[in-house]
């Protein structure tokens, strides 16, 4: 019950804050102009969304809680808990499309690209100061990956014909596979295809575009390299602990015959705590290098790439060699789907799960 209330106060908590740990020149996915950044419209609709999602999130917190009182079966409780989140982020999303085209409609109503001036702004030193990490942390989770499938197939005879793969949440096993040459690397597999895609994601990072603004370039170098520094970090934080407790589980469960899998569950619960905590840790610094523009002291603004976008999420632009890119709304990154090598980073996460749900 822990896990699932956690797992909403800080989807909900994410969720409201988005407006506010976007660029500043970027209001729910549209490019503003600078000397516009802090139009009272804009501000006003910041505030009014995190409030609505606020407010819902207190709804759906109390839908949940009330869930564990009621004489409703465990299983269908937890059916019941995603389809309460799914909705939550359903709802949110349409919110989000509702402000996004009310503020390109207010940007072209009052013409503000019209009014300003559009400069490039670069600075070819910023790449020297990247503190994002090395491909070598990404790289590691992978070798200790591949290690475990070779000690698995080397150990192929020993494995019993039936083994656990899933558990309830009173620890109990409630799910089990058959050996197959598949079935024995199924888990690992997963985690192999997650790791990769860590790895061409932290390389991506490295590689991105850069972003600076016009009227507060200093304060946008800083937010580039933070972004990049403790986005990677979080991730690496996220490989290796997800990378303990698969291995952990496969041993024990596949190798070492243990239904029981006694190591799990804290290492699960060690899992969320990097997971969420660190997700609050980063949201929090983060926060602290975004721009304020306090100051305005001229009439321009970097050029805008909205022409590249789809509703503000969807990212194409063939002269853009990037292949991830900072997202528009919210923090994160997302492809470029003009880049061939996302649809090659799509595919190997997905596929994986593919195997493991159909074979």
């Amino acid at each position: 019950m822990l896990i699932i209330v956690g797992i909403f106060i800080i989807v909900g908590i994410l969720e409201a804050l988005t407006p506010h740990l976007s660029r500043k020149s970027i209001v729910f996915g549209v490019s503003i102009p600078e000397p516009y950044v802090k139009h009272p419209q804009l501000l006003l609709w910041k505030k009014k969304y995190s409030q609505i999602i606020g407010a819902l999130t207190g709804l759906f917190l109390l839908g949940q809680i009330s869930l564990y009182f009621s004489p409703i079966k465990e299983d269908k409780v937890v059916l019941i808990s995603f389809i309460f989140l799914y909705v939550m982020l359903l709802l949110s999303s349409g919110l989000y499309m509702n402000y996004h085209v009310r503020t390109k409609k207010l940007k072209a109503q009052e013409q503000w690209e019209s009014h300003i001036k559009m400069v490039y702004v670069t600075d070819l030193s910023i790449r020297q100061k990247d503190e994002t990490l090395s491909p070598v942390f990404f790289s590691l989770p992978i070798i200790m990956t591949v290690a475990l499938i070779t000690f698995t197939y080397m150990n192929y005879e020993a494995i019993p014909d039936v083994f656990a793969t899933h558990w309830n949440a009173a620890g109990k096993v409630d799910g089990w596979t058959e050996k197959s040459w598949i079935s024995v690397i199924s888990m690992p597999l997963l985690l192999l295809a997650i790791q990769i895609s860590f790895f061409i994601m932290g390389r991506g990072m490295k590689s991105a575009k850069i972003q600076l603004s016009a009227q507060a370039k200093e304060a946008s170098i800083h937010r580039e390299l933070a972004h990049r520094k403790y986005e990677s970090w979080y991730l690496a934080a996220i490989n290796f602990s997800m990378t303990i407790l698969f291995v952990v589980l496969h041993y024990t469960t596949v190798i070492l015959h243990d239904q029981t899998a006694p190591y799990f569950f804290p290492l699960f619960l060690v899992f969320n705590v990097v997971t969420l905590g660190g997700l609050l840790l980063l949201i929090w610094k983060l926060s602290k290098s975004n721009e304020r523009f306090d100051e305005i002291h001229t009439n321009e603004t970097a050029v805008a790439d909205d022409q590249y976008w789809k509703w503000g999420i969807f990212y194409c632009n063939k002269n853009d060699p990037s292949l991830l890119v900072q997202k528009k709304y919210g923090i994160g990154w997302t492809v470029n789907f003009a880049n061939k090598w996302s649809y090659f980073l799509i595919g190997i996460t997905l596929l994986p799960i593919l195997l493991v749900i159909f074979i």
